[in-house]
């Protein structure tokens, strides 16, 4: 993967984070603070945490193919990173009178689910450039 095409993927994943992070505010948002009303600067906080939820995916950038268990650990502690990011950056609303423990294990696991999503998501989009490769290699095999 050249780096441009790996800065290219970074965007689509920040725009995918968004609209997740969005979709995940709004569930959280009505299991612990239902009555809170939003305001129009907390727009920006999504596009903020998406933000800052890509720079740590620049671990992940190899030039040459990465061996599985490279693969593996840079996922992991790009995760981590992740993880740790968002739970400085969000704190329960100040509405919410149940425990903080709770909040902050509802989020990772919220944060768990949306890494897996995007994960998957990329997964699919390079199988199907694979796919469309193969076939057009076929093609040209065929001709010759």
């Amino acid at each position: 993967m050249t780096f441009k095409e790996f800065i290219l993927s970074r965007v689509q994943v920040f725009f995918v984070l968004v609209t997740l992070i969005l979709f995940g505010s709004a569930v959280l948002g009505e299991i612990y603070a239902p009555e809170q009303e939003l305001r129009y600067y907390h727009m920006f906080s999504p596009i903020l945490l998406a933000g800052a939820c890509v720079l740590p995916t620049c671990v992940t950038y190899f030039k040459k193919e990465p061996t599985p268990l490279q693969y593996i650990l840079r996922q992991a502690l790009e995760l981590a990173i992740i993880e740790v990011i968002v739970m400085l950056l969000v704190s329960p609303p100040p509405s919410y009178s149940g425990s903080e423990t709770v909040f902050y294990i509802t989020l990772g696991i919220m944060i768990l689910i949306i890494y897996v999503l995007i994960e998957i998501m990329t997964w699919l989009q390079k199988y199907r450039q694979a796919k469309k490769l193969t076939e057009q290699l076929k093609v040209l095999r065929v001709k010759e």
